[in-house]
């Protein structure tokens, strides 16, 4: 199936395979017209409900009409010459006969006598145009190009047999019978032809541009021509067969220089849309184009003018500019006829106020594009002058400064945040590397020692109270990642801030004991809810407690308030710190980063980082204050009713 599928295809890209679509295409289309034109006339001749003898009728009749319409208007016109074998009489609204055949009156008689029974009265309606002296011009709407100011109705009546079939040509006949016989397949035709026509299309138009044997899509024999020219070429062609057809006067030659015209046109265009494909597979149809080319051309020439006069300095570009101006403003109003003198003076007093203010706005302009010039290049210490500016140039002055403001504070933090990371990474070697080495050193005392010697089992106990140390690490280490990224499951719930603080007091009593320190509550009588996570709120209090606990100085005091301030519950935290706190509180939020810079106290450093981030996940604000050796932390959440 493949095989057949690439012979096919090589077939096709080859220009007999083309010749073949393009001839397809053409009787396609052909039979796809002559059928829809043939089902139409069926449909409006009502084929399809009359036999061809009723239909051979209908003709007669319109022909009857036809020819009688045709006397009518000949007799009545002045200058018609009239000989008819159908017996007519003419009679106005008044019943006056203003013609009659011969034989009419001796025909009549014989049909009213009922001798005559092959013969037929047909009768139509008309009016007829008179001139102001009373004489006729003919019928009203037979002959288009006669004045219908005065007409009178009139009524024509004739005798045929209409069975003669004298009335419809040999051709005729011929026509009726074959529209009868592929009347029933007009439709069936048109069905097939369109879609033999479609695919036909289609396929030209995928091989268009294609060789056999190669999928590189090449230029077509009118690819040096560019597409809009070829375009324009067919519709003037189009424009000329147009203009043949209106000057053809011949039913014949009509039909016959029409069907050329089309079918030349037809094949024009279906070219013209195989150079499409192909340019627009190959990318160039736009780019191939005369006017795209002229556009582009124009566009390169404006260029240049506008480098040429934007590499002029501004100043000297805007005396120029003015200057000339001026001068096309002066030659204006010497050509006026004005008061020359008057407008003269008035041009010098203007230019002496306008000049030297376009000069001084273009000073200032350049003072602000060196000022964005040296930030653009580093120079970040540079401030751009504001002195002598007003306005908005002043502003622009001072937006200046303020970017190159910004700059130094990024980059200072910048500098901070490296500093901070290096730093970060010092204290996790430090802090995964102490117990590792104890396992390690311990676990190659074990391997070495007696197993009957007792001190294996403490080496095993400092193994053990050594993985466990690494084992929070690690643990709490994830924690923070997890917190700083947002990646922490938060269930939020109204919690009671009162009951955090009561039962922080109640399980810490024993390390504050420990550590010698005395804690002190403050609390509202009444509840203070806040919607928050209660298992997060705990981790909080534990990591803030924990740290008071390992860094407070011993016999101090501990506090914990809990106040309502503007709708917001207010948790403060503050101990006396055993260690001098020379460190930023962003620098002690940082993780890794503790009070005690000997790193000799117990704890990892990430407490303050893990309580900083769940405070923020939940909503809240978490804020550090260093004041001397007094430590202080505040939760702030929305108070909910």
């Amino acid at each position: 199936m493949e095989v057949t599928t690439k012979k096919k295809s090589g077939f096709f890209r080859t220009l007999a395979g083309k010749t073949v679509l393009f001839i397809t295409i053409n009787l396609s289309l052909i039979l796809l017209c002559a059928s829809v034109l043939g089902f139409a006339f069926a449909l409006a001749e009502d084929i399809y409900h009359t036999t061809p003898e009723q239909y051979k009728m209908k003709l007669s009749e319109r022909n009857i009409e036809y020819q009688a319409m045709s006397l009518a208007d000949s007799v009545m016109s002045p200058y018609g010459s009239y000989y008819s074998y159908i017996p007519i009489k003419i009679q106005n609204d008044k019943g006056i006969v203003l013609y009659r055949s011969p034989t009419f009156d001796a025909l009549e008689n014989s049909v009213n006598a009922g001798d005559s029974t092959d013969l037929s009265c047909y009768t139509y309606h008309t009016s007829i145009i008179y001139n102001s002296n009373g004489s006729s011009k003919g019928l009203v709407g037979f002959n288009p190009f006669l004045d219908t100011d005065t007409t009178v109705s009139a009524t024509i009546t004739v005798y045929v047999d209409p069975n003669d079939y004298s009335y419809l040509t040999p051709l005729d006949l011929e026509v009726i019978g074959l529209i009868y016989k592929l009347s029933s397949w007009l439709l069936p035709i048109a069905i097939i032809s369109f879609f033999l026509s479609l695919i036909s299309f289609i396929t030209l138009m995928s091989a268009a541009g294609k060789r056999p044997g190669s999928d590189e899509i090449a230029a077509g024999p009118l690819s040096g021509i560019p597409f809009d020219v070829l375009l324009a070429g067919v519709i003037f062609l189009g424009a000329i067969g147009a203009v043949i057809m209106n000057d053809v006067n011949t039913d014949g030659a009509a039909i016959m220089g029409g069907g050329l015209i089309l079918i030349t046109l037809l094949n024009l265009c279906i070219g013209l849309a195989v150079s499409m494909a192909g340019r627009v597979k190959r990318r160039m149809l736009i780019k191939g184009s005369l006017i795209y080319k002229i556009i582009m051309l124009t566009v390169k020439f404006l260029k240049f003018i506008w480098k040429g006069i934007t590499a002029i300095p501004l100043i000297w570009g805007t005396a120029i500019a003015v200057a000339v101006l001026s001068i096309i403003e002066l030659i204006y109003l010497a050509s006026a006829r004005f008061d020359g003198e008057a407008l003269v003076g008035g041009w010098f007093v203007e230019k002496l106020i306008f000049v030297p203010f376009i000069l001084y706005i273009a000073y200032i302009l350049k003072k602000l594009a060196k000022a964005g010039e040296k930030i653009a290049q580093g120079d970040i210490t540079y401030r751009a002058p504001t002195k002598g500016l007003w306005g908005d140039f002043k502003k622009h002055a001072e937006n200046l400064n303020a970017v190159s403001d910004s700059v130094t504070i990024a980059v200072e933090d910048r500098l901070k945040s490296e500093r901070m990371k290096t730093e970060l990474i010092t204290n996790v070697s430090h802090d995964i590397k102490t117990p590792l080495t104890s396992i390690i050193n311990y676990a190659s005392l074990i391997g070495e020692s007696d197993p009957s010697d007792p001190k294996i089992g403490e080496y095993s106990e400092v193994i053990v109270r050594q993985s466990d140390k690494l084992k929070r690490l690690i643990e709490d280490l994830v924690e923070a990642s997890k917190a700083s990224t947002g990646n922490l499951e938060i269930v939020p719930s109204p919690l009671d801030c009162c009951t955090f603080v009561s039962q922080t007091a109640g399980e810490f009593k024993e390390k504050l004991d420990s550590a010698n320190l005395t804690l002190i509550t403050n609390v509202p009588e009444e509840k203070v809810m806040i919607m928050a996570d209660g298992r997060r709120m705990m981790r909080i209090y534990d990591n803030l407690m924990n740290n008071i606990c390992k860094y407070s100085m011993p016999g101090t005091r501990v506090y914990i308030s809990l106040n309502v301030v503007s709708g917001q519950a207010v948790t403060v935290f503050k101990n006396t710190s055993s260690a001098e706190l020379n460190i930023s509180p962003d620098e002690l939020v940082e993780r890794f980063v503790r009070g005690d810079q000997s790193r000799n106290t117990e704890g990892n450093g990430l407490g303050l980082s893990i309580a900083q981030s769940l405070t923020e996940l939940q909503g809240g604000k978490f804020k550090v204050e260093i004041d001397g050796d007094l430590f202080k932390v505040t939760l702030t959440f929305p108070v909910i009713q």
